[in-house]
């Protein structure tokens, strides 16, 4: 999604008026990705807004002093050089910066450094899922009224008037389209109490999986909890019945999640995006063997095709075979479960006239 000057965009439930763009490119690998300078409508301080589209990444930033880098290590380091830009942003097409970016812990909080001709600037900021930003409305359509006098005040208040109408309709008589829902990561990073955070996997192509203890919960417990939290949005969920209290596994749209028993008889969670899966059949934290083979013969044998396709990356799984796949089952007892929850939340927002995600 590319936008222009002048827009107006919703980021993390604030509205923003795009004041300038940079496109960049990695010296290195080539890959390319957009920043917009942002000015918040309701005022405060300006953000920058980062769309890398190849890798999927997208993240809402502040320019800070002297930020505390506690906690936080090396992701990721380069030469950024300024392909093309427009508006209100003090750069030259061809001007170059080193950069360095750094995460917590937690791989939702990240601090970037850039240098510019010996200058160095510094940013805070946290990651975005492609749901929590959007287009509220073009500049192009801003400019489209060029009456002028008691006519545009007429037609503007008439536009007004008719928009607001619009979207009472939409939202008290048509489910909503947008998702009312968190992901997986999102879920068990803010309910620390029942899901404690354990250590990372790094895996390729940059991408991590973060491992959680489901305290004082089974395996079937936590996968219940999990699935009654996205509202049953999964696209394939089963357990592995070849051993007592089996791998639950979850694939939705964007995540793949493993719930299971550790080596240590911990019930575990290891959540990553799709991506991961795709790049990285690394084993899962303190696994099993029987939960290892599980882990990856499920991915293959749901995520991994539709995923070559989105995915322009070296896979693992490409020299996997048929004998690599696993039987799946649509009757099973966790996909009908996940049905039920989404069919009952479906209802439920119908019913209550719809409603929007508080976002972050």
């Amino acid at each position: 999604m590319k936008f222009q000057v002048g827009d107006t965009i919703c980021a993390d439930g604030m509205l923003f008026e795009v004041l300038g763009r940079i496109s960049f490119r990695d010296t290195m690998e080539g890959s390319t990705w957009d920043e917009y300078r942002l000015r918040p409508e309701g005022g405060g301080p300006e953000r920058w807004l980062t769309v890398d589209e190849g890798n999927q990444e997208y993240s809402l930033w502040e320019v800070t002093a002297t930020p505390d880098m506690t906690g936080y290590h090396q992701v990721d380091q380069g030469t950024e050089e300024v392909v093309s830009h427009a508006g209100d942003v003090d750069v030259s097409t061809g001007e170059r910066a080193f950069f360095s970016e750094f995460e917590d812990e937690t791989e939702e909080k990240i601090i970037s450094n850039e240098t510019w001709d010996g200058e160095r600037e510094t940013s805070v900021g946290y990651y975005l899922d492609a749901d929590e930003f959007w287009q509220v409305s073009s500049n192009a359509a801003k400019t489209a009224v060029t009456v002028t006098g008691n006519t545009v005040r007429k037609n503007a208040g008439f536009i007004v008037i008719t928009v607001v109408f619009v979207l009472t309709v939409l939202l008290n008589f048509i489910p909503p389209l947008l998702p009312t829902h968190g992901t997986i990561a999102k879920y068990l990073k803010k309910n620390s109490a029942y899901y404690s955070y354990v250590t990372s996997i790094t895996g390729n192509e940059k991408q991590k999986a973060n491992v959680y203890k489901a305290v004082s919960a089974t395996v079937d417990a936590a996968a219940t909890d999990i699935i009654n939290a996205i509202e049953g949005d999964t696209e394939y969920v089963q357990r592995d019945d070849a051993e007592t209290e089996g791998a639950i596994a979850i694939l939705t749209d964007k995540e793949y999640c493993l719930v299971y028993s550790s080596l240590n008889d911990e019930v575990l969670v290891q959540i990553s995006n799709r991506k991961y899966a795709y790049t990285t059949d690394d084993d899962p934290y303190q696994s099993s063997d029987r939960t290892r083979r599980y882990y990856r013969r499920f991915y293959y044998s749901t995520g991994y095709t539709a995923d070559s396709s989105s995915y322009h990356y070296a896979s693992p799984y490409s020299s996997y075979s048929s004998a690599d796949t696993i039987s799946y089952s649509s009757s099973n007892a966790y996909n009908t479960y996940s049905n039920s929850v989404r069919q009952s939340s479906i209802a439920s927002r119908s019913s209550s006239g719809g409603g929007l995600s508080d976002g972050k």
